[in-house]
C-alpha cells in the first residue's frame, strides 16, 4: 500500500520495489525536498516496476540498484534534470551498474524487450567511476523511438564496433 512519508513514498511497489527506492534522492535529503509522486505518476511507477524493472531483475538474477527513478518538479531543477524530463512523470529510471558491460547488457536486454513495447530514451551514461543506464518509457503518448549513443561510447574508446568493451581511457 502507498503510503506518504516525511520526505519519500514508503511501502512496496511491487515484488522487489518499494516507493523509497523509487522516490529517494540524497539531493531532497539534503535540501529537504518532499519527493512525492501524485497518483498519474504512481501509476506509471507501477507499470515501469512491473514491465521493465522486474523482468531485468529477473534477468540479472539479483537486486537492481536504482539510481534515480521520480522527481518532483523542484528535485529535477535541483539536480539539473531536463525541464521535460520523463523523471517527473514517473516514466523513467537511473539504474546503477557495476560495469560497462554490465550497462551495455542492460541496455540489450531492455532493447530486446523494448521492441515489442513503447519507449522514448534508453541509453548508457558514465558516471564517476560509474555507469549507469537511463530508460525512458512513454507510458503516455506511445511515442515509438529510442536514443542510442553506440557511437559517442565507440568514440570515447569504450566500446568497439562490435560492442565489446574496451578499457576505458582517462577524460578530462
Amino acid at each position: 500500500m502507498y503510503t506518504e512519508g516525511k520526505l519519500f513514498a514508503s511501502g512496496q511497489c511491487t515484488e522487489h520495489f518499494t516507493w523509497e527506492e523509487l522516490t529517494r534522492s540524497g539531493t531532497a535529503v539534503r535540501r529537504n525536498i518532499p519527493n512525492l509522486p501524485d497518483a498519474s505518476a504512481r501509476d506509471c511507477l507501477e507499470k515501469l516496476c512491473r514491465d521493465y524493472l522486474e523482468p531485468l531483475r529477473q534477468h540479472r538474477g539479483r537486486p537492481v540498484m536504482l539510481n534515480s527513478a521520480y522527481r518532483c518538479p523542484q528535485l529535477n531543477a535541483a539536480v539539473g534534470g531536463a525541464p521535460h524530463s520523463w523523471h517527473l512523470k514517473g516514466c523513467a529510471v537511473d539504474i546503477g551498474c557495476r560495469s560497462l558491460a554490465e550497462a551495455l547488457d542492460t541496455q540489450r536486454f531492455f532493447r530486446s524487450l523494448l521492441r515489442e513495447r513503447c519507449y522514448d530514451e534508453c541509453y548508457v551514461k558514465a558516471g564517476h567511476c560509474s555507469y549507469y543506464v537511463h530508460l525512458g518509457v512513454d507510458l503516455l503518448e506511445g511515442r515509438n523511438r529510442i536514443r542510442d549513443n553506440s557511437v559517442l561510447l565507440r568514440n570515447m574508446g569504450l566500446v568497439s564496433k562490435n560492442h565489446e568493451t574496451t578499457k576505458p581511457r582517462n577524460h578530462v
